[in-house]
Order: C-alpha cells, then structure tokens, then sequence
C-alpha cells in the first residue's frame, strides 16, 4: 500500500512534541532585570519575557558582557517562540554577532526548527547542517536526528532519511516510535519488505501505530506473495477498518484467495472491495470478478464483470471476451459467443488466445449458418493463412470444405474459392458447386450476362455430370433471356443431345423453350418442331405450358400457311382451356376465314363474344365478326355489330376502320346521308389516318354523283381547306421516311421523318411520323425528345401507335421522374390498351407509382389486384404483398403491415429480404425485442446474399440492444458492421451510432469521477492534521 505523504506527516504530527531546552542560567552578579525576565521566560511568558530582556539589552552598553550576550539570545528565542516576523533575524543575527558564543550551535539547532515549523525543509535543514552532534543533550540529538530525516523524508531523499531514523529507531526516546515507522515505511516504499516488515512487527502494539501499521503488515504480506499469510492475518482488520481500509484490505484478501485458486471464497471480499472502493473499480478489478464467477460455475454474474471489463483493444479486453465467449457458449448463446470470439480474435496481445478465438468463432459461425459478413468462410481462410503451423489446421480445412458445399452466400464462397492458388478435389467438386448456385443466384435477379459468366466459370472443374448439365441448362436461359437466342439454340441442343439429360426434371422444358428461341428467330418449322415434340413427352395433367404450346403451335402452322394444321391446334388449346383461350377461339376463327369456313368463324366469334369473361379480344372479335358479316352480304347484322362496337368500345383502334365500314355499307344501300354521317366522323375525329383519307375519297364521290359540288367544296372549306393533290404527295414523302425507319437506318428516318412534319404539320401520317421518330430517338439516348414525340401520339384520339406511345411515355416519365405524368400514362394505358399484358403492366406500375406519391387508397387498390390475380410471376405476387406492407406501415397498421411482410418473409428474393427486415422492425417498434432479435437472426440466416439488408437488420439489431440496456451487444454489433460492411452509408451510420455510445460512457465515467472527488475530499483540513496554529502564546 502507497500511503501518501500527508497521511505519514499526519502521523507524525500526531505523536512529535515541541523540545525546546530551557535552561535558566543564575549568575552571580546581582541583576534583577535579568533573573524576571529568565523566571518568565521558564514559564513560558514569552512576551513579557521578551519585553524585560530588551529592557536589560537598552540598558547595557556592554556587547561582550556574558548576559547581554545570553539576554540577546533568550530575546531572539522569544521572537520564535512568538513566531514574530524578526525572530529568524534576530536569532540569524546573534550567530553573527557572537560566533565565539557557545549558544550559536543552539540558535542553529532552534533555526533548524523554526524552519521545520514553516515547512521550509532546505532551509531547516541547513541549519540542521551546522549542528554537532556531540553539542546536543540526548532528548535534543533525539529530536535532532528525527527532524532532520523527516526533512530528507518530505525533500524524498530516503537513503538521507532512512539513516537519520536509523540513529534513533532502536534507542529509548520520544521519538523512537515514529522514527521506526518512518524508517519501516521508506524500507517499504524502497521495496525492502523484510526490513520494512520485521520493523512494523515492533511496532503492532505501540499505542500510536497499532492502528496503522496492520495494514502495512498485510501489505507487505501480499507484496511478498504469502497469501496464506493474508488469508489468515487480514480478515480480523476489516470490523474495525475505516471504508478505505477496509476496501483495500478486502481487495489484498480477495486477490489472495484467487491467486491461490479459491475463486468462491474470493467473491465476497472482491465484491466488498467494489462496493467500498472510494473510486471507481478499474477494468482489472471487474475482470478478477468476473473470472472468479467464471471459474466458479457462475457463468451469468461472470457475464455482467465481464462486458464492465472490456473497453479498448487490450489484453484485459481479449481475455475477457473470450471467457465471455465461453460462458455464452455454456449457456447456449451462441450468437452473443460468436461475436465474443470474434472479438478477442481481433485484439493482437495473446497469440494463443488470438489463434483460439479465431478458430472457435469460425467453428460457431459454421454451426449456427450464421454469418452476417461471411464470416464462416472468412475466418476459416484467415485462420488457416494466419497459422499454417497449427495442430488445428486440418480441422480448419475440412470445416472450410464444409461450409463450401452447405452456404447459400455463394458469392463470397466463390471469392474465397477463387484466393485458394491450388484446389484439389474436394475444393474442384465444391468450385464447381458453388460457382453453378452463383449463377443461379445471378439469374433469378435478372442479371443474366453475370449468370452466364459463372456458369462457364462451374465448368472450369466438371467434377459433377448432373451440375455441368443444370449448366447448359441455365446458359441456354440466360441467353434466351438476353434474346441472344442463336446462342441460346445452340446451348438447348446441347443439354438436349447430352446422354443423361433426360433424367433432368429440366429436360422437357428444354424443349419448350428451344421452340420458343426457333419462333423467336422466325424459324417456325424447327420452332413447330420442337414445340411438338414437348407435347409429346409432357405430363398427362393440363398446364399453361401446354396450352401455350399448342397455340404457338397453331401459330407456326399459321404462318407456314398449313391452315388446317392450325386450326387443330388452335382446337385443342381451345379445349385446354387453361390459358389464353380467347386467343385460340380468335385465331381459330380467323384461320377458318382464310380457308373459308365463314360460319365456323362466326361460330368461333359468337362463342369469345358472348362467353360470360370479359375478353381483351373482345373488340377484335366484334370488328372482324361484323367485317365476316360485311363479306358475306349479312349487312344488317354487320351494322349491327359496328354499332355495338362504336357504342360499347369507343376506345377501341378499330373506331375508325369500323365508321369506314359501316359508312360503305349504307353507301352500297344508297343510304348518302347514314353514310356522309360515318364517313365525315372519321375525318372529324381521325383526321391524319388513312381511313380519313378514304373517307374524304368516298365523300367527295357521293357529292359528285349527287352533282353537288358546291357543298363538297363548303365542307372541304369547315376541315381545312384540303388539298387532294398535296394528299398524294404527302404520303410520298411520308414513305420515303417509313422506309427509311422499316430497313432500320433510324438516322436517316430521323431526319425525313422531321422534313415531313415540317412540311405537312396536319399531313395524314403525322401520326405515324411523330411516333415512328421518337422510337428512333428513344433508341438513340434522347429520352426528352422521344417523350415530346410519343406526347404527340397521344394527343390524338385513339389510334393503332396510342397504346405504345402509353407504354414508352409512362416508362419515359418514369426513369425522368416524371412521376405524375407517368402514373396518368400508366392510368390511360390500364383503360385503353388492347394487348392483355399490357393492361397487367399498366396496373403494377400504377401500384408502385401511387405509392410513390403516398396516394394509399390506390395504391392498396392495385397491390389487392395483383395479389388476387393469377399471376404467373412470384416475383410480382411479392412485390404487391411488400407494397401494400409498406403501406399500412406508413399508415401505423402495425397488425395489417405485420400481416402482409409476414406473407412473403420467406420468398428468397429482394422483396422477401426486405419483408422480413421490416417483420423485424415491427417488433421493434411494438417494443417486442426478443422478437425482434430472432427475426434479424433469421434474416442473417436465410438471406445470406443480400449484403446490404444483412447490413440494415444488424443497425435495427443494435438499436433493438440499446432499447434492451444491452450497450455492450450494441456496441459489438455496430462495430461488426463498422469493419465489415462494404455499404458506405452503413458503415457511416454504424460509426455514428457507435461514436454517441462510446461519448456517453465516456460522460458517464466523467460524472462519476467528480461525484467521487466531492465524496474524497469534503470538508478535510489537511493543515489541522500536522501543524499547530501560528499564534501568540502569553
């Protein structure tokens, strides 16, 4: 124990005593003056003393007289008796005057205590200097020697010191007591602990140390490393102890039990002594406890010392988080022991510790397929990198291989396959594993080019057949996918041709899109081929596949004009049923026109007619039913389905060849007026087509045979004034352009197209020209111009370009952050489209739209649409149900939210991911923590490749431990993203987080340190404890 120096000068202080000789002098010449002023002086009258003795010196003109020489002495001891400001002169001065004067070795010996008295340790003891020994009474050397070491002892020169109390510590005086001590205590602080100690053992029953010197002893004791002595001699100390002692002593017994390994018997007194400890404990001390509990089975209070340990990368903090480790792990926390070992891997003090920290958090992090960052793979590759000498290596490798072919981050175990220089077989087979579920990966989030990239990097090491088969397989999609679909046919046939193909669950629907990739490159016959050939070897049960299949099947007879072929096939998708079956009764229909077959036609257009499903071919199927009607001279039932279309499907791109038609109809029946009606609204309302070009033709010539040209003329004047011969030569120029835009050189038809319009601003094929010329810009990265032009398709009433311009000026908007403007593209697309898809896509961009611009009710609307429809899409289905989620989020329906995140929290996609993170967040919100932290263990689990929400779950997790009180999993989490993350505003936001916690303890600890200098040092007057007041004594 380091006793301060004030607490030493205290305790001398309390035991030293003022010896100052008084020595009356009767001299034998008679002088009253001076005897009263010598029986005043020897009753310590100091001031009256004083007063006669510079009576006498006034009255005595005699300086060499033996009592002018002694009053001028005793006079000059009175000052310093009275601690008057001149005494030190006076006395300094009589040394000077009287130099021969036997009491000069007494005024330096009174110098040296008047100094001593103010604390002025040189200065006494340079006068203490000039003092001989031998001029000294005993009880004067006695006092002499213990002041003069007391001063070296204040200046810390100990050996001075020491020798000093050497002279008196074993001689009978006032001072030996104190002398002892202090000679003990400076052997103590000189290390010297068997002088010290056998010292202080003379002083146990010394009535003025006996309460001090105990705790040197046990000190000392301890110093020495004789804990049984401790154990056995300290404990009897602490009933009387004052708190300070008693928590000191308490650590020396404590400390003494745990180095002799009694950790029970050690808990209490180490407990004691951080309860009474008059400062904070330090780290050490928390660990001790903590280690004690650990060693004592008491693994849940050995946690709580252990977090208080663990602070800045140090050795305390390494080996308290690896016993931390080891207690969660026997109390089956294997997350919380992960982190814990992770962490006491990272700090660079104990190599042993170091290796084994590493080696256990990259064994749990295999056994619990929890790994945030990879952490598995990682740390098995460090370890093994780290200590290629450890008998632990092999174990390392074989885990490694392990968790090579059971991960699902594929791309990370790729990275890590690909640092290894050399792969045996084991690693060959497990490349080539994990480079295939890559690119699986790769390919159901749609990027197929990297897809492909990593199934050609899996057929680096064809270990497995079955895996380089799923290879061709997927390569082949990829490339359909990417509409590389030469390259695609190519891969198909491949995996087709393979011997062990046809074991594939894949091998049938090879065929299927081998079809699909022929029809695509317009090679009907091998398409028809291969689709035919996926009939033959398709499951008995009916599916959408198969019913798409016999219609692409009708489709390529169709085109090869084997018309009776198709009709079959059309037929027998038709009465599958299960998919697109207006589209079959249609093109049934309009097959059997071709060769013939009117009333089947009509039949077949009757039955999609009045089927009770409202068809998006319904308006096709009305307009060719009444077009069949027209052919066969059935001109009433002709009008009356072009009325039904003109009344009930006014949007329909069929308005105007209808109006045309129904117009020729009552032209042929001489009805001019019913036919001037239809004709002159398609040139009213459809002004730049080719219908309104025949209308105006069929108008001019009903004016002409009713000799009524001046009419004619009047109405050409209401629309414009129009001039038939510019007509001709507008269309002219107009396919000069068209040409240009149907062989591909959309530069060429930028321009012509631009000349056109420029020319003809109202021509007939305005329409055409503004659409066809923004697809050419659109292709060429001028968004802003095509949008311009696809805005003009729409500012006419509906035509055959308006439900494509929808479609590129709401995807246009869209990407400009248009978003107002493409949610009402999106809104007249769902309305006016004719193409099915086209109406289903309008709908999910309006869904993700309307959420965008937090219009709830809609957007509810639309996600309520998708969800009920029978997509085929699971990714869509998905995003509706993450949407709608979000949605009710937005509005605090924590339950409905909950409801609709929790639906989809398993799709193994980005919108699973992210339902699931936000299942979490929900709990958190909820206050339901334990919940919480499940979810984001089950995200980490689960969704092992999506980096950046694995990232967001763990900043919600460190909240959600901050909410539980739990700083020190707070603060492990956010540094585990801090170090691992590869998501810049993750790990920003990570360190911010961190950065508060650690500048609030850092507060906390501030706070507490002042609170315990008030409790230390209130109302405590060191001066009152060793020196007397300075004051007049009469």
């Amino acid at each position: 124990m380091n006793l301060k120096n004030c607490l030493l000068s205290g305790v001398f202080c309390c035991f030293i005593s003022v010896f100052y000789a008084q020595q009356t002098t009767v001299f034998t010449q008679p002088n009253a003056t001076y005897n009263r002023a010598m029986e005043l002086y020897d009753k310590e009258k100091y001031s009256a003393a004083q007063e006669q003795f510079s009576l006498l010196l006034k009255s005595n003109s005699d300086d060499k007289s033996e009592i002018v020489v002694n009053a001028s002495y005793y006079h000059a001891l009175c000052g310093l008796n009275l601690f008057n400001n001149d005494a030190e002169a006076l006395l300094i001065e009589f040394t000077l005057k009287y130099p021969d004067s036997p009491k000069v070795k007494l005024a330096f010996f009174h110098l040296g205590n008047y100094y001593f008295r103010k604390k002025k340790y040189d200065d006494a003891l340079i006068w203490f200097s000039k003092i001989d020994a031998y001029d000294l009474s005993m009880d004067e050397l006695a006092e002499y020697y213990f002041k003069k070491g007391y001063c070296n002892f204040q200046l810390e020169n100990y050996e001075q010191a020491s020798t000093a109390f050497f002279e008196i510590k074993d001689t009978d005086n006032a001072y030996t007591s104190p002398a002892r001590y202090y000679y003990a205590h400076i052997a103590y602080l000189q290390k010297k602990y068997e002088s010290a100690l056998q010292t202080f053992l003379t002083l146990k029953n010394d009535e003025k140390f006996a309460a001090i010197v105990p705790y040197y002893i046990t000190q000392i004791y301890y110093l020495q490393e004789k804990y049984d002595d401790v154990i056995s001699y300290a404990p009897a100390l602490l009933d009387s102890a004052i708190p300070n002692r008693s928590a000191e002593i308490s650590r020396l017994i404590g400390d003494s039990y745990y180095r002799t390994n009694k950790y029970k018997k050690a808990i209490p007194y180490l407990l004691r002594y951080n309860k009474e400890k008059p400062v904070e404990a330090n780290r050490a001390d928390y660990y001790q406890l903590g280690y004690a509990y650990f060693k004592s089975d008491s693994c849940e209070k050995a946690i709580t010392w252990f977090k208080k340990s663990i602070s800045k990368a140090d050795s305390i903090s390494q080996i308290a988080h690896y016993h931390l480790a080891e207690c969660y792990f026997k109390q089956g926390e294997k997350k919380y022991a992960q982190n814990s070992f992770r962490e006491a891997s990272l700090i660079d003090f104990d190599k042993q510790i170091q290796e084994d920290a590493l080696f256990s958090f990259a064994k749990i992090s295999y056994e619990l397929s929890y790994h945030p960052f990879n952490d598995a793979i990682r740390a098995f590759e460090k370890f093994i990198n780290t200590y290629p000498n450890s008998t632990k290596l092999n174990d390392a490798y074989e885990f490694l291989l392990t968790v090579y072919f059971t991960t699902k981050n594929y791309k990370a175990a790729l990275e890590s396959l690909e640092n290894i220089k050399k792969l045996d077989y084991p690693l060959q087979e497990a490349y080539q594993k994990v480079a295939y579920y890559r690119g699986v990966d790769l390919f159901n989030s749609q990027n197929y080019s990297e897809a492909i990239v990593h199934f050609n990097k899996s057929d680096k090491y064809p270990v497995s057949n079955k895996i380089k088969l799923e290879n061709m397989y997927w390569r082949a999609e990829a490339n359909y996918r990417l509409t590389n679909y030469t390259i695609a046919v190519g891969e198909y046939k491949k995996f087709i041709y393979e011997p062990n193909a046809i074991a594939s669950t894949t091998y049938n629907d090879a065929h299927y899109n081998l079809g699909y990739a022929y029809f695509e490159l317009k090679e009907y016959s091998n398409a028809n081929g291969w689709f035919r050939k996926f009939i033959q070897n398709a499951p008995s049960e009916n599916t959408k596949i198969k019913n798409d299949a016999f219609n692409r099947i009708g489709d390529c007879f169709l085109i090869s004009k084997e018309y009776k072929s198709a009709i079959e096939f059309y037929d027998k998708a038709a009465m599958l049923g299960v998919y697109q079956y207006d589209y079959s009764l249609y093109q049934s229909a309009i097959v059997n026109g071709v060769m013939g077959n009117y009333a089947d036609k009509i039949s077949l257009l009757n039955t999609l007619i009045n089927q009770k499903k409202q068809s998006y071919l319904l308006d096709d199927a009305i307009y060719e039913l009444a077009k069949t009607q027209q052919d066969r001279n059935q001109f009433d039932k002709a009008l009356v389905n072009y009325e039904k279309l003109l009344s009930e499907h006014s949007n329909s791109p069929y308005i105007s060849k209808a109006l045309v038609k129904k117009g020729l109809i009552h032209y042929n029946q001489k009805e001019d007026s019913k036919a001037l009606i239809a004709f002159k609204r398609v040139v009213a309302d459809y002004p730049s087509t080719s219908e309104a070009t025949e209308a105006l033709s069929t108008i001019k010539k009903i004016y002409i045979e009713k000799g009524d040209l001046a009419t004619y003329e009047t109405y050409l004047s209401s629309v414009g004034n129009v001039d038939e011969s510019q007509m001709i030569l507008d269309k002219d120029y107009y396919e000069v352009a068209e040409n240009n835009y149907m062989n591909g050189n959309c530069q060429q038809a930028t321009t012509d197209f631009t000349k056109y319009l420029e020319k003809y601003p109202t021509g007939t094929y305005r329409i055409n020209a503004f659409f066809y010329r923004a697809v050419c810009e659109l292709k060429s990265g001028f968004k802003n111009e095509a949008l311009i032009g696809f805005n003009e398709v729409l500012k006419a009433s509906k035509n055959n370009f308006t439900e494509n311009a929808l479609l590129n000026s709401g995807k246009l908007n869209t990407e400009l952050g248009n978003i107002q403007e493409a949610l009402n593209n999106y809104s007249q697309l769902e309305y006016l489209a004719d193409v099915q898809e086209n109406v289903f896509l309008a709908q999910v961009e309006q869904m993700r739209l309307n959420f965008k611009l937090n219009n709830f009710e809609n957007t509810i609307k639309y996600c309520q649409l998708i969800i009920n429809k029978d997509v085929s899409s699971n990714v869509l289905t998905s995003e509706a149900h993450l949407i709608y989620a979000k949605t009710a989020l937005k509005q605090d329906d924590f339950n409905l939210a909950l409801k609709e995140f929790t639906t989809i929290s398993s799709t193994n996609n980005k919108f699973g991911v992210e339902a699931k993170y936000n299942v979490a967040y929900i709990f958190y919100l909820r206050g339901e923590y334990n919940q919480c932290e499940s979810e984001v263990f089950s995200l980490v689990k689960n969704f092992s490749s999506y980096d950046y929400w694995i990232g967001k779950a763990l900043l919600l997790l460190a909240d959600n431990y901050i909410a539980k009180e739990d700083i020190f999993q707070a603060k492990i989490t956010l540094k585990n993203i801090k170090d691992n993350s590869k998501h810049a505003d993750l790990v920003a936001t990570a360190t911010e987080k961190l950065t508060i916690i650690e500048n609030q303890e850092v507060e906390k600890e501030v706070n507490k340190e002042k609170e315990m200098e008030l409790k230390l040092y209130d109302n405590v007057k060191l001066d009152d404890l060793f020196y007397e007041e300075e004051k007049i004594r009469d």
